[in-house]
């Protein structure tokens, strides 16, 4: 998916949690996201590349996102309004 394909964090298939009997709905996986910038990502001493570092602009981000929904789309694997969908929602973001 475009969302997996153009990160905005990292996503898990695990959480970190404390145990409580019979929790079952933290079991989805979490989101960590990714700083904005470097100076960001160095105080916090995160590792992974910033989304500044990892994109530039938020228009390289959007047209990342159109890229990877439209090699989808030519796969047969998401269908034309879906991938709409995720262009539209990276197009609405005010910065990356």
């Amino acid at each position: 998916m475009p969302s997996i394909a153009v990160p905005l964090g990292t996503h898990t298939g695990w959480n970190v949690y404390r145990e409580q009997p019979c929790e079952l709905c933290d079991r989805d996986g979490s989101f960590i996201p990714f700083a904005a910038e470097r100076e960001e990502r160095e105080a916090a001493g995160d590792p992974r590349p910033s989304l500044d570092e990892r994109y530039g602009s938020l228009d390289a981000y959007v047209a990342k996102v159109k890229t990877a929904a439209d090699l989808l789309v030519s796969e047969r694997l998401l269908l034309p309004a879906d991938a709409a969908g995720y262009v539209k929602a990276a197009e609405s973001r005010d910065r990356l």
